[in-house]
């Protein structure tokens, strides 16, 4: 901290990160509560020789700077006032011919907090605006939980292996799993690939499954008794997000209580949706491609919001709302490792390994120091403003805001639930759907061998792309439009359309 910064400070008012303290000839009790919430949250200055004068900031000066810097220092050497050692930065600065003490209290590791007072780990502290808060008992909890070598979702959870598992989900995940990554036994059971891949472990001679299988791809009796929350939230708001809230306060809204696998295809089943779908060909296949421009930034910002949550807190649940005027996703878990580092490449720290490397296999997260930065030029680069992250270490929790372009809101961002299919259904469009409410779900070759059509490119065009267009049919795979495995099958307003059909006959 240079001079003329201090003196706007004084000028203004006291900060988040900085902390004003007389201490003429010696350190008051409470700068040592300062010094636990700075390393617990996220560092700030603590600066000696400054008085709070009926809001007004005076300097008085340190009077005995040998003493007060001492036994300060010394206080902070673990076994003295705090837990751990804390590495401080001093300067001495000279204003208005007083001597000002200012040290740079760092933000502590995550192995090493929480920092604590007197021996005493009721006395932890956390910085919330300009003060110094006693941390509850949850807090002190989330910190020693994030500070353990074991990682929560790793560990065994105690529950009957046969009704664990949905296996739907797990049916799934195999199914990406052995088209993204040829070469491995396809004919193990479920249980031999959970075993494989760590979600089972051994223990006693018997497999327990582990938190993260649970998430992943747990039976909904088994979710509930893990999680007694929600894992997602998601809200369709017709309004900027700061503005009062309208009488109707969604459009829309779903709520998961169910896996990770389910949570994730309900998600971008609802995205894809109401999102706008643009006519484009894969340059490479020649096939059309209906995902959104927005959907690769939209899909790296939720998987994070999925992967990287403090699921062992049970207070908060993570929330996707669309405003009009941006997209926010909350999330309860902060920045795991060095928040200082989170647009750099590399590995990092993470909350969730297991669960991390779960979607990672599937290629639906990027690759590991390249998420953030490609969401912040991805974003920019399709003509929106700049996104905005807070991670909130008093809070623990973490926000992305995708802002956006004023001439380039759309649907999904609105709210606007899509209207009901108003043009005429085509006799092709009436056939593939009397096909698939008959047969249920079906792939692009049965749906041709079905018809007794050869033509991919005008079965597509005439019967598949309008009934996709007219929310009539939707994929199986959403998130991935030309996979091999992609089929086909009604949605409620489809089923409505049949019912009704077949009624009128």
């Amino acid at each position: 901290m240079t001079k003329d910064e201090l003196i706007k400070l004084l000028n203004g008012h006291e900060w988040n990160n900085v902390e004003f303290k007389r201490a003429q000839r010696g350190v008051p009790e409470s700068a040592y509560e300062t010094v636990s919430s700075f390393s617990n949250t996220g560092g700030g200055w603590l600066v000696f020789g400054i008085r709070d004068y009926d809001g007004h900031y005076e300097v008085t000066g340190v009077l005995e700077v040998d003493k007060v810097q001492n036994d300060f220092l010394s206080a902070l050497r673990a076994g003295n006032k705090v837990n751990h050692d804390i590495k401080v930065e001093t300067e001495l600065i000279d204003v208005e011919d007083k001597t000002v003490l200012v040290f740079r209290i760092p933000e502590t590791s995550r192995q090493d907090k929480p920092i604590y007072l007197n021996g005493d780990i009721r006395r932890s502290f956390i910085r919330r605006g300009g003060c110094d808060q006693r941390c509850t008992m949850p807090e002190i909890e989330r910190f020693l939980r994030d500070a353990a070598e074991e990682r929560w979702d790793g560990q065994v959870f105690s529950y009957p292996l046969e009704e664990a598992f949905h296996r739907e989900s797990i049916k799934w995940y195999r199914a990406l799993f052995n088209e993204r990554n040829p070469g491995h036994d396809e004919s193990l059971s479920d249980q031999e690939f959970l075993h494989q891949w760590g979600y089972l472990i051994r223990k006693d001679e018997i497999l327990q499954p582990t938190r993260a299988s649970i998430l992943l791809f747990g039976s909904p009796a088994a979710i509930h008794q893990m999680l007694p929350r929600p894992t997602l939230d998601v809200q369709w708001i017709p309004s900027d997000l700061g503005e009062p809230l309208p009488e109707i306060r969604w459009l829309d809204r779903k709520v998961f209580e169910d896996n990770l696998i389910i949570t994730w295809r309900g998600l971008i089943t609802s995205y894809m949706q109401k999102a706008e779908k643009p006519f484009r060909i894969d340059p490479h296949t020649l096939l059309r491609n209906d995902a959104p421009p927005e959907y690769r930034v939209f899909r790296e910002a939720a998987i994070n919001l999925l992967i990287h949550q403090d699921y062992a807190s049970h207070g908060f649940k993570a929330v996707i709302k669309f405003y009009r005027n941006l997209i926010q996703f909350w999330n309860p878990g902060d920045v795991f490792g060095n928040a200082d580092h989170l647009l750099e490449p590399g590995e990092k720290e993470v909350r969730n390994p297991q669960i991390v490397a779960a979607f990672r296999r599937l290629g639906l997260c990027e690759q590991a120091g390249t998420g953030m930065r490609m969401v912040l030029n991805q974003w920019q680069a399709l003509g929106h403003p700049e996104p905005e992250y807070d991670n909130d270490r008093s809070r623990k929790t973490f926000e992305i805001r995708l802002p956006l372009a004023k001439d380039q809101i759309t649907e999904q961002v609105t709210g606007e639930v899509t209207p009901p299919v108003t043009q005429p259904v085509t006799p092709p469009v009436k056939r593939l759907i009397d096909l698939l409410g008959e047969k249920g779900k079906l792939g692009a070759v049965a749906i041709r061998e079905a018809l007794g059509l050869k033509d991919r490119t005008h079965v597509r065009n005439t019967y598949i792309v309008p009934a996709l267009e007219a929310e009539l049919i939707e994929y199986t795979i959403p998130e991935k439009p030309n996979s091999r495995l992609q089929k086909y099958r009604l949605t409620d307003k489809g089923k409505e359309w049949v019912e009704q059909n077949q009624a009128e006959k």
